[in-house]
């Protein structure tokens, strides 16, 4: 672990390379290693065991055992081990390992260490893009279709009540059409953060297709999802109207008509979007600018057969 020809090598490497004696206490630290943890190489050769610069003894201990049982390569090497390390500010980095037993005798080893930092933040962006609505910042229909039915496991194994939410707008057709695309554009990522601002944590909001959005409540029943749905219908009405022409003193209103279920869990996803998709359509045919609530049926019916709803229509 003296030759200067490996000593050149490892300085040299982009990489951070840690490499220990038997018992562990750090013999290499270069360069890559002083800036990625943030000790200096006097701070660390000689003076740390490794143990320290993981997150734990267990983490050390088993990445040892990794190397001798061959699980991730090799026996005496471990190929692509993803782990991370403590930092000297006490934060923790990502990273990949490759590392191998260079004397065997004396248990000696060295590590390459590869940071994942970038990786993951970019792991984690394709991740919300993939769920994410661009336009406005919720989630997507793909991605709502998904937590539905977990949702509907849940409510249906812990007896919890589900509600949702369905929504569009009224006269959002004119808006586009009069005023184009971009101002529509604008109010919808208005809802969107109307909708942030309006909901819990445990709530999900999602851009449906168009002008037509869902919201789901884990664990709130009709009732409370019914004044969840009001309070977003007088926000939004507070902050959208229009002026066709300036000329004159038209206006085009921007409302919502909205629609509320309720669900035991003892349904498809679809069940309980086509049931609110039926009280928001009941809104709009109505007049629109209003909540109403169909409660879950009995059995399986067809919906719009008000004989075999269970309280059918609540109108706020």
């Amino acid at each position: 672990m003296n030759n200067v020809d490996e000593t050149v090598i490892v300085s040299l490497c982009p990489d951070p390379v840690i490499g220990v004696d038997g018992s562990g206490v750090v013999q290499i630290f270069n360069a890559a290693a002083e800036k990625l943890l943030g000790y200096s190489s006097g701070d660390v050769i000689g003076r740390m065991n490794i143990s320290e610069i993981y997150p734990s003894r267990d983490a050390a201990r088993k990445i040892k055992k990794l190397m001798y049982s061959g699980s991730y390569g090799s026996k005496g090497l471990i190929e692509g081990y993803e782990a991370s390390l403590s930092c000297k500010d006490g934060s923790e980095v990502p990273i990949r390992l490759s590392a191998v037993i260079v004397d065997n005798e004396e248990g000696s080893s060295i590590g390459f260490f590869h940071d994942l930092t970038e990786r993951q933040a970019m792991e984690k962006q394709l991740h919300k893009l993939s769920v994410t609505d661009e336009l406005t910042g919720l989630f997507n229909q793909r991605h709502f279709y998904n937590v539905m039915a977990r949702e509907l496991d849940r409510a249906k194994r812990y007896k919890h009540p589900l509600s949702l939410i369905c929504f569009d707008l009224d006269n959002f057709k004119k808006v586009n059409d009069s005023l184009g695309h971009l101002e529509g554009d604008r109010v919808l990522r208005i809802i969107g953060d109307l909708l942030k601002d309006a909901l819990r944590l445990a709530d999900i909001a999602v851009r449906y297709g168009g002008d037509e959005f869902m919201v789901l409540l884990p664990e709130t029943n009709i009732s409370s999802a019914a004044k969840t749905a009001e309070r977003i219908r007088i926000a939004f009405n507070a902050e959208c109207s229009y002026s066709m022409d300036k000329s004159d003193d038209s206006i085009v209103k921007l409302s919502m008509s909205l629609g509320v279920t309720e669900t035991d869990g003892a349904e498809k996803p679809d069940q309980v979007v086509q049931r609110a998709d039926l009280a928001m359509y009941e809104s709009k045919s109505s007049g629109g600018n209003r909540t109403v609530l169909i409660k879950q049926y009995i059995g399986d019916v067809v919906p719009g057969t008000p004989e075999n709803q269970v309280n059918t229509v609540d109108v706020c």
